[in-house]
Formats: structure tokens, sequence, C-alpha cells
């Protein structure tokens, strides 16, 4: 009790000494716990000052503006003449204050004060010239997984004061008044609001809208007494893009993964396949990936309207490959053009009229289909984009979704022994024309024009060739 009682009478000394210096402030406190007891200590209290402090010259007047601190109660703001500090408010309750140039003032600072006592002076730290307006504000997704962060950015000019607000009550004040970034976890739908002011009180709005990737709910399908292999694995299998090689499987997921298993007839497990490896992917792959020279070539459609190309080595999986993403749909898996792997086919009608065979003049490469019919040609060894780029006629009408078939033309027909593209579009299957490697007037090419039928002609860049279009059948 005699120590409660000291510190009783410490404090209350501790106040009339506070309250004599200052009696304009009322005293603040703390609570501490001291045994059994709660005390409460004197504490100083400030508000915050605030980071801007704007200065805009404009009709004879000094424009002075700043963003206005939810803990400041008033603010009080001082002028730099002839040396001197001499105040000019000691009680402004808006974020702006405007000064007559005739004040002769070099200078300004600005502190924020409440009940409790006022902020360390800030000094003006910008000086604006702009009208007040919006640039830009975006965000880097449009849609991102739940409690996974977007990066807001804007641009403005003319600005006294910037914040950001949410429509789930998130506040971020006291930002750049020129441009910045901020990274904010969202984790369901949200309206983010961009406001700025001007140094007149008024303020101008915009908002985005970011959504959450709905989270994938796996309903696994009923066992029945048909043989179901892939039943006990717990994989959420798009069953579209498995390929079977040798005693392996290979498939990708809808969370996202590149999945191998091997069947192992001798496990010691209750399910015989066993998982070799799993690579985690950017996006989603659609169809089957390709098998060429023990790899496997995928197409990857990522959120967004983006995609990338890669590959895997089947003998090495830390050999793995990808190309830079890129800005467009892409859902049919590389198609491989190799002419020293191609199968024997019946050549007679080329070779009885003297045209050398198409696969050896075809480009060889990985051909990548892009939904709107652009196709990129990338390397055989390393996935390299090349120089040329080919294109579907005009008379493609729907997205190519899914991989193109390459098969050479049967004998007795118009497109004999020619290498072609077989391209679902819609309920009409075509069979395009591989490009090949000479140009000019060659007599295979000549051969090739009598028996095209496009549409009609495409203008494309000077390096981009479009595919000619050798038939055209109803499914």
């Amino acid at each position: 009790m005699k120590l409660l009682h000291f510190i009783s009478l410490f404090l209350l000394s501790t106040l009339f000494i506070k309250y004599a210096k200052a009696n304009t402030f009322e005293q603040a406190f703390a609570p501490i716990i001291q045994g059994d007891h709660i005390i409460f200590i004197p504490i100083e209290l400030q508000p915050n000052h605030p980071d801007y402090f704007s200065i805009k010259p404009q009709d004879g007047s000094d424009l002075l503006a700043w963003h206005f601190e939810k803990d400041a109660h008033y603010y009080q703001i001082e002028a730099l003449v002839n040396g001197q500090w001499l105040t000019l408010s000691l009680n402004v309750i808006t974020a702006f204050y405007h000064v007559p140039l005739s004040t002769g003032a070099t200078s300004y600072r600005i502190r924020g004060c409440h009940n409790h006592g006022c902020s360390e002076w800030k000094g003006s730290n910008r000086t604006v010239s702009k009208e007040t307006d919006l640039n830009a504000f975006y965000a880097d997704s449009i849609a991102v997984d739940k409690f996974h962060s977007v990066t807001l950015n804007w641009v403005v000019q003319g600005a006294s004061a910037v914040s950001i607000t949410s429509n789930h009550g998130s506040e971020y004040n006291n930002l750049n008044p020129d441009n910045g970034s901020l990274s904010i976890d969202v984790y369901k739908e949200t309206t983010f609001t961009l406001s700025i002011a001007d140094f007149n009180g008024q303020k101008k709005y915009t908002e985005i809208t970011v959504g959450v990737i709905p989270e994938r709910v796996v309903n696994k399908s009923t066992k029945t007494e048909h043989v179901q292999p892939l039943y006990d694995i717990n994989q959420d299998i798009i069953h579209k893009t498995l390929v079977a090689f040798d005693d392996a499987i290979y498939f990708a997921t809808h969370d996202k993964k590149l999945v191998h298993y091997r069947y192992e007839p001798d496990a010691q497990t209750e399910s015989k396949w066993q998982l070799i490896w799993e690579k985690p992917l950017s996006g989603e792959i659609s169809n089957p990936p390709t098998l060429y020279n023990n790899k496997l070539f995928y197409s990857v459609s990522i959120f967004g309207g983006k995609s990338q190309v890669c590959s895997v080595s089947l003998v090495l999986f830390s050999q793995h490959t990808c190309t830079q993403v890129k800005q467009a749909q892409l859902y049919a898996s590389p198609v491989v053009v190799d002419t020293t792997s191609l199968p024997q086919s019946h050549l007679s009608w080329l070779q009885k009229n003297g045209i050398t065979p198409i696969e050896s003049q075809a480009v060889n490469g990985i051909y990548v289909f892009y939904a709107n019919g652009d196709i990129a040609l990338h390397s055989l060894n390393d996935l390299s984009a090349q120089p040329r780029s080919f294109a579907f006629p005009q008379s493609i009408q729907n997205e190519i979704i899914d991989t193109p078939e390459l098969f050479i033309g049967a004998p007795n027909t118009t497109s004999a022994g020619w290498l072609q593209f077989a391209v679902r579009d819609g309920n009409r299957l075509r069979g395009l024309q591989v490009p090949i490697a000479q140009s000019g007037n060659s007599l295979l090419e000549r051969a090739m024009s009598l028996f095209s039928f496009d549409d009609a002609e495409t203008s494309q860049p000077q390096n981009t060739q479009t595919l000619n279009q050798a038939w055209s059948a109803e499914l």
C-alpha cells in the first residue's frame, strides 16, 4: 500500500507540472498494470503531421494544401517573413489555406493539433503548377487468388492529396500525390476508389474493381465395377490432356500442375501408379502435350488472356524451358514439324511430275497456333523464336481451340504428298499447307498454287505469310 501511495503522489505532482507548462492542452494518460492494480501514467500524445505540404502559386496568392490527418482537430500555419516565423492562423479546420503574396512570405510551415498537444512543425516540400487531374488508375491484375495481393498504380497531376479506399472499409491515406503503387491483399471482390484533392477542397474520383478467382471444388466420381486405374491417385485431372508413353502417363490438372505417373507392377501400395514428379504451372493446359525427341511440348493458358509455350525433358525433369509470356490466347498444343522423322508416304504423283517431295522443303520447327489465327515458329532445339511467322487465311471463322493434326496428303488427290495441318474450324475441317523453306517461283510452289482455293487474299505484315488452304470439308 505504501508503494501504491507513493506512485499516486508522484503522478499527481507530475500532472501538476505538465499543466503548469501547457495549461491549454489536456494531459494524456496510458494505463499500466502494477500487480493487481491498473494505474495511469501521463504521456505525450501528438497528432501526425502531413507527409506532403504543397504550395500552388495562383492569382496573386499562395494556395497551401495538405492531407487532413484523422487524429488532428485543427492546424496551425506560420510564414517566414524577413527571416522570422509569423503566425498566419492558429485554428485552420480545412485541408487548405490561401495566403496573399503581399504577405511577403518566402516559406511556410504547418503542424497539426488536438486536445493533448501539437505535432512537430512540417515545412512545405512541394510546389505544384498544373491543374488537378486524374491521368491513370489501374491494377496489375483484374482478378487474383483469394488472400493474394494486387498492386494498384496511379498517375495524377496538380493534386495536393491522394487517398485510396475500398468498399470494405479500408483506407490508405497520405499517398504520393504524383504517382505511385500500393500492394493490397484481396479476399473477395473489391472496388477501390482513388480520390485526389485540389487546392480548394474539391475532389475527383475514379474506381476499379478487382475480382477473386473462385476456388475449385473437386468432386470425386463414383467407384464402379469397371477398371479405373487413376481413381485412387487423388488428382483433379483434365482428362483431355492425358498422354500415355511406354508405362508412363502425363496429364495436367485443374489446380495448375503437369503430372507424371509411372506404372510399377511391383509397388507395395494399393495403387500401382506411382507419382514420379509434379511441375507447377502458371496457368492451365487445354490439350494433350506433344511428345517429340524425349520431350513434352505444351501450351499454357494464363488468366488475363496471356499464354506461353514450354517443354520438359522426359529423361531429366530439371531440363525445363518456357517462352516469354505473351498477351495472346492459346489453347492448342504446339505442333512439331521435323522432316527427318516423318513417316514414309506415297509420293508417286509428285515424283512422276518431277517435283521434289514436300517433306524435304517444309519449314522445320515448333508451330504455335494462337486462338486468333496467328502462328509463331520456334526452334526445335531450344524453343527460341524464329523470324518467320504465319497466319490462317481469312476463311477461318472460329478460334483455334483444338490442336491441328499434321499429315501427308493421300495419293490421287489434289494435295497428294503435301505436308498439311488439319485444322478444326467450328463444324468444318480445313487442310492448310505447311510452309516451305524455298521462296520465289519454284516448280513446287507453282504446283501448290494450282490447287489452292483461298477465299481472299490476306493482308499481312511483310514477314508474315498466309498459309494456303488445300481443301475444306464439313464435319
